[in-house]
This record gives C-alpha cells, sequence and structure tokens, in this order.
C-alpha cells in the first residue's frame, strides 16, 4: 500500500523489545555503515520520544520528528524503510482526517548474532572493507580467561 504522508499525520512509538544501552553501541557501531547515520538518527530520535515509560510515547506529529532531525518527510520516510528492511523497525498506518502511524522499535541482533549471520556481516564487511571489519570484530570479542588449574568452589 502506498500512503503519502503529511507533516500533520500523528505517531506514537511502541518498544517492542528490552532497548538497553549496549544496543547503542550495537547500533552505531554495527547497523550505522550498513543503513546510514540517518537511519540510525531516526531509530534514536523515536526511541528518546518513548520518554520515561520506554514502552509507549505520547501522540506526536511527523513535522515534530522533522524539526527534530532537521530533515525533510521524504528523508524520514526513506530513513524509516532502511530501518523496516534490517527488522528494526515495523510500521502501521490508520487512515483518517488525520493519518496515524505507530512505529513499533525493536532491538538489534545481539553482537555474536550479528556476526553470526550471514547477511549482516557481508554487507558490513563490504560496506567497511576487510581491516575495519576485522577491527570491528576484535572491537567486540570478549577475552577467554583460562581456567585451566582452577577447581570451581562455587555453592
Amino acid at each position: 500500500m502506498i500512503t503519502s504522508i503529511l507533516p500533520a499525520d500523528s505517531y506514537v512509538v511502541v518498544n517492542k523489545s528490552l532497548l538497553n544501552e549496549n544496543d547503542r553501541l550495537t547500533l552505531t557501531m554495527l547497523y550505522q555503515p550498513i543503513v546510514g547515520s540517518m537511519a540510525i538518527t531516526l531509530y534514536y530520535t523515536l526511541w528518546a520520544d518513548l520518554d520515561k515509560s520506554l514502552i509507549l510515547s505520547k501522540e506526536y506529529t511527523h513535522h515534530h520528528l522533522m524539526n527534530n532531525l532537521g530533515i525533510k518527510l521524504d528523508d524520514i520516510v526513506v530513513a524509516r524503510r532502511k530501518l523496516e528492511a534490517i527488522g528494526l523497525m515495523k510500521t502501521y498506518y490508520k487512515m483518517g482526517s488525520i493519518n496515524n502511524y505507530v512505529y513499533e522499535l525493536y532491538s538489534p541482533l545481539s553482537v555474536n548474532e550479528f556476526f553470526n549471520d550471514p547477511i549482516f556481516s557481508t554487507v558490513l564487511s563490504t560496506n567497511v572493507g576487510e581491516n575495519e571489519f576485522k577491527r570491528l570484530k576484535n572491537y567486540f570479542r570478549v577475552p577467554k580467561v583460562s581456567l585451566l588449574n582452577y577447581v570451581d568452589i562455587t555453592y
């Protein structure tokens, strides 16, 4: 369905997962090279619209979103579609005298899930190059502690 979005059209944001501060690092370092900074900025802005409830935002207009991001509505739609394409967002639409949208935000994959996903890891590697891809993998690698010669004395 092709819909025409207007600045007066309203939206609410629904948090459909447990977003946390670690997700910000994953979004910025792993997802942003794939979808671009505007899509991630849109995601962060919608996340901020959740306010303190972290579950459901109050109702806003797309004019509010345009002002906060400093971009045109068409650019917001492009960024939104990028987020939808990688599973970070779903969009629902209801027609009315003022159209209503519901934007559901989803958590990014965990770092391990991201690097083990053949599509995400390949696209990231292609977008940032082999050296940067290796650097990112090393950045997120958890050091292993050898427990050889140790005895588990946990109660």
